[in-house]
């Protein structure tokens, strides 16, 4: 498939996810211990729908090599697979409060701009 045109919706919305896909893999991780496919279900169901990883390991991969996860223990799924559990560092810990504070003032200016009507000051 095509990368999506920056200049077009799709293209805007493959954009902002990939720019918050890592403060969101590290909230959740802060959560608890999991899996790939366990983050990729939770962050579908957690936001309602909207929001999807197709390959988590590109950016668990990437948030290895900052530092900011590990790969943990393994443990058997029901299938009897071994799944590899990863878990946030400390240095994880504080980069997704730095993303979340920056995401929420950032966001909250967007929302402020938007809601802003014409004409008032």
């Amino acid at each position: 498939m095509a990368t999506p045109k920056s200049g077009s919706s799709l293209g805007m919305e493959e954009n902002l996810k990939k720019a918050v896909t890592e403060m969101l893999v590290l909230t959740l991780l802060s959560r608890e211990d999991m899996h790939a496919p366990q983050i990729t279900q939770a962050l579908e169901k957690e936001s309602g729908g909207a929001l999807s990883i197709v390959f988590p390991y590109s950016v668990l991969y990437r948030l290895i090599s900052n530092g900011y996860i590990i790969e943990g223990y393994k443990k058997p799924a029901p299938d009897g697979r071994r799944r590899q559990y990863y878990q946030i560092t400390p240095e994880g810990r504080t980069y997704q409060a730095q993303l979340e504070e920056l995401y929420r003032r950032f966001s909250g200016g967007v929302v402020l701009l938007l809601d802003k009507k014409e004409g008032t000051p």
